[in-house]
């Protein structure tokens, strides 16, 4: 469920800078899994392997041409992303559907004819058939009798936003109502972005021998600094995995042998969402042994001579009545949710905004790099004058030249340095979008521990306390000598079984109440918060940047007004 529903080209780009992202878990059983639609990333590739379908898209409909001239005027053989997005707008097809149509039918940055058309008859099978599978094997079937599709010619405007939203629900709180009944768990977590702990963990230089690297870890709550190995890490993972089976849990980043700089980079950042993420779970964050982790200033030691308990929260914790009444009956109805849209969404998310910070950074070398020839140029242009004596006087037109190149050296110089600033910024947006795929992923893999664990043997037990009670009427029926014993022996052995019985039906409903915790209260509240969260942070740092930019190019052609032409 970690990977899309459908192969894309994002998935085998050069661009491997999260390369445990795609770590996958065995598939819910009560989720069905989606097939896989083979993507067809040249023309070639379709004719292979539907013959059919590229007939089609040889000869196809007249309306599909006439579309076709009026999207490319200039006749220069393809058109952008852009546009076929502006065009898929008016087609009333949903998100996921959209984002399938586009990965199948367009495998590059821009869209050829027979891209296009794959395009259209996609959108035409999504529009005449809905509950059908959107796939390039199912559009086969539906030729030669495939309709046209429906769409509207494409303004050269995005679409508006949804008018019907507003900020603030019924009920004064931010989004809207939805009439469901009060939490008091999600109730007390209203706000819990306010109070949250932040943890920093930081790459130690020196290594401890030829391979262990250590971790600096620091709260912003908390007046330690801590020094951890990344086998300190997977003893915590470790622990609370066993403890708490049933929470969301973010799985750590792997290990690797002779790892290089980026790698260890990138398993930092996934340790510090990791910590993050455990510090500020509403029930995690007050187990001991992740307290010790984040306050004992010498742990191995420490984890040397405590034996630190492993037993599952349900064999300790019981829920009161009101606990038990608000689990919902129809919890596994609302346990059926869209993950593997939404992890498939974020995935991507994720590597368009990788590309997107190497792109930035690039841009900022580059300004850096323009500088200095522009400033080269603004000292040789004197140089290369014939009026202009060498250690003389030069001519007033190229010492004005001269000083406009090198106030356009100067802006080139401050873009590179407003474009290194904002590089900060856009990482953090880039850690903002794995927290949020981290989130999902953590659910995806609670689901795979829930059907792995939570099973039980109450129906043996109960079989063995009936053989039992009807060995224990034989004996009594018989009455040979000695068997009151026997009896007894037999009644004690069915209290046994009874009071395991018990434990067992009492982990039934913790389970459910946990997963029904970390649904309506850790997941909910979270995937709320951290989108409206991360996009703000994203908008304010690109208006920033913008308005900086603006000033360099304002500043620098009031400059270039004075830079004389003859």
């Amino acid at each position: 469920m970690s990977q899309s529903q459908f192969a894309d080209p994002l998935a085998t780009t050069g661009y491997d800078v999260d390369p445990w992202s795609g770590t996958q878990s065995p598939s819910r059983v009560s989720t069905p899994s989606l097939p896989v639609a083979p993507v067809a990333s040249t023309s070639a590739g379709v004719a292979s392997s539907h013959p059919a379908l590229n007939a089609f898209l040889d000869d196809p409909p007249t309306a599909y041409l006439a579309l076709w001239r009026q999207l490319d005027p200039g006749l220069s053989g393809e058109i952008s992303l852009s546009t076929l997005q502006k065009l898929l707008a008016t087609a009333r097809l949903s998100g996921p559907v959209v984002e399938k149509i586009v990965a199948l039918g367009a495998p590059g940055s821009a869209l050829d004819r027979t891209d296009f058309f794959r395009v259209l008859a996609l959108v035409a099978l999504a529009q005449s058939q809905p509950e059908t599978e959107v796939s390039l094997s199912e559009l086969e079937k539906a030729l030669p009798d495939l309709p046209l599709p429906r769409l509207e010619s494409p303004r050269q405007t995005l679409p508006k936003p949804d008018s019907s939203w507003t900020g603030t629900g019924a009920d004064g709180r931010n989004g809207n109502s939805n009439g469901s009944s009060w939490n008091p768990e999600a109730e007390a977590e209203q706000g819990f972005y306010n109070r949250m702990e932040t943890v920093d963990v930081s790459l130690i230089p020196e290594r401890e021998g030829w391979f262990l690297q250590k971790y600096r870890v620091e709260s912003n709550k908390r007046g330690d600094v801590l020094t951890r190995r990344y086998s300190d890490f997977v003893w915590l993972y470790t622990t609370l995995l066993k403890r708490y089976p049933f929470r969301l849990l973010p799985a750590l980043p792997p290990k690797r042998i002779n790892p290089d700089a980026i790698f260890l980079e990138q398993r930092r950042k996934g340790l510090q969402r990791f910590l993050n993420a455990v510090v500020n779970h509403p029930v995690i964050r007050d187990d001991g042994a992740l307290n010790v982790f984040m306050s004992e200033p010498n742990f191995e030691a420490w984890r040397k001579r405590m034996k630190v308990s492993t037993e599952e929260e349900s064999a300790s914790k019981r829920l009161n009545p009101a606990q038990e009444m608000a689990i919902p009956s129809d919890l596994e109805e609302k346990l059926e949710t869209r993950l593997p849209s939404l992890i498939s969404s974020y995935q991507k998310m994720v590597t368009l905004a990788e590309r997107e910070l190497i792109r930035e950074s690039q841009a900022a070398s580059d300004a850096t790099r323009m500088s200095l020839s522009v400033q080269a140029v603004s000292e040789e242009v004197p140089v290369t004058c014939h009026r202009c004596v060498p250690g003389g006087k030069c001519c007033d037109l190229c010492q004005g030249v001269s000083r406009g190149l090198a106030s356009v050296s100067t802006s080139w110089s401050r873009l590179a340095a407003q474009r290194e600033n904002h590089l900060s910024p856009l990482a953090k947006s880039v850690e903002d979008l794995k927290r949020q795929r981290d989130l999902y992923l953590s659910f995806r893999d609670l689901f795979y521990r829930h059907d792995r664990l939570s099973g039980d043997n109450v129906d043996a037990l109960r079989k063995r306390v009936e053989g039992r009670q009807a060995k224990i009427s034989q004996l009594r029926s018989a009455q040979k000598p000695g068997y009151e014993q026997e009896v007894d022996k037999l009644i004690t052995a069915i209290d046994e079984d009874n009071g395991a019985i018990a434990a067992a039906l009492a982990r039934r409903v913790f389970i459910r109440a946990c997963m029904w915790h970390e649904l309506s209260v850790v997941l909910h509240s979270r995937q709320a918060a951290f989108a409206t969260l991360g996009w703000k942070g994203v908008t304010s740092a690109a208006k920033g940047a913008a308005s900086d930019e603006e000033g360099v190019w304002g500043r620098l052609g009031e400059d270039l007004e004075r830079m004389p032409l003859e």
